[in-house]
């Protein structure tokens, strides 16, 4: 009886502490401080891997201990720091991902010139979708265009939470100190929280290094042996690894980028690309599940439909946060699973 009530207490006291972070974080994604939620979480968790990592065991003076930590906290922070700077100016100085937009938007607006007659003729003169997407994508690109106050407010935030994840980071690596049980509780699903941000961020990278890598030896290997050299190459090269880094929809996005632009050319090269880029990716699945399921442990229709939930709730900024927060509330749901199965094993017992 005694065991049966301390294994239900343990359930309990995890879900409740998972609710109130889980809240917490969801606050942050209604607020729009996502931003500073991950670039935390990488800050905290570059330094803490490489903290135990040099500052090991064998370093018993907490001065010393400290003194490494720092030296390492630094190099994590002036590296983020200047790949986030390296960006903003790539984002201000180029005119590649503004050029982009524009000619999609030219090459929707002349669809009936480079459609088949066939098709051509059930196409009527005005086409209200064509036009509002030609129209949404000449006003992002003016947006891009004019790179300023609110991207310097994004890039404030993304530094601000490099700095509270690498302090943060610090003071757990250098200071040991016992906790109560609600801390325990919330520090144990922050952790997990982590967990999961890093689980989805290395399969992410993998997968998406893997599709960029095929998409640009089509763009700029396979299409040029047959004479067919596609504007914006390396634009689209990196569209499609930053849209890569998002499960499912990512592909989806490359792909309509890559075969609109290749309309240009004419609807034969635009037809072949999107013939490529299905195969390559049927190609892929078998690949990139077996990287998802040993990473998130959660199937493609899993993470699109928490993707397309957190999009109705919070808008766009869902859908970046819909993978960690799914690969989360999957992770701790197996946990209560387990705690009950040893809890049903125990009273068998």
């Amino acid at each position: 009886m005694l065991s049966s009530v301390i294994w239900s207490g343990a359930r309990h006291q995890r879900f409740v502490a998972f609710i109130v972070v889980a809240f917490v974080f969801l606050l942050f994604v209604k607020l729009g401080l996502l931003v500073p939620v991950y670039t935390g979480l990488l800050a905290f968790g570059l330094v803490t891997h490489f903290s135990e990592t040099i500052v090991d065991e064998r370093i018993r003076s907490i001065r010393s201990k400290w003194i490494a930590t720092t030296l390492v906290t630094v190099l994590v922070v002036v590296v983020l720091v200047g790949a986030g700077a390296g960006i903003h100016m790539l984002l201000k100085t180029t005119t590649d991902v503004h050029d982009l937009m524009l000619r999609m938007s030219d090459i929707l607006n002349s669809a009936r010139s480079w459609l088949p007659e066939s098709i051509r003729q059930s196409i009527p003169q005005q086409n209200d979708l064509l036009t509002k997407i030609s129209e949404w994508l000449r006003t992002h690109a003016a947006d891009i265009g004019t790179f300023g106050l609110g991207a310097l407010k994004g890039i404030g935030l993304a530094l601000l939470g490099v700095l509270l994840g690498a302090l943060i980071a610090v003071s757990e690596t250098t200071h040991h100190q016992l906790h109560g049980p609600v801390s325990t509780r919330l520090l144990q699903q922050l952790a997990s929280l982590k967990d999961a941000f890093w689980r989805v961020a290395i399969a992410q990278v993998k997968i998406s290094a893997l599709n960029t890598t095929l998409t640009a030896t089509y763009l700029a290997i396979v299409l040029p042996l047959f004479g067919v050299q596609l504007p914006l190459i390396k634009t689209l090269i990196a569209v499609t690894f930053i849209a890569g880094l998002l499960p499912v929809v990512g592909n989806l996005i490359s792909n309509t980028v890559i075969t609109v632009i290749s309309l240009s050319h004419s609807f034969g090269v635009a037809v072949a690309a999107l013939g490529f880029l299905i195969v390559v990716h049927k190609l892929e699945y078998f690949i990139n599940a077996r990287i998802v399921g040993t990473q998130i442990n959660a199937k493609a229709w899993e993470i699109l439909l928490s993707m397309l939930i957190m999009e109705r709730c919070f808008g766009l900024i869902g859908v970046v946060a819909a993978p960690v927060f799914y690969a989360w509330l999957k992770q701790e749901w197996q946990r209560w699973d387990q705690v009950q199965h040893e809890k049903t094993h125990l009273n068998q017992t």
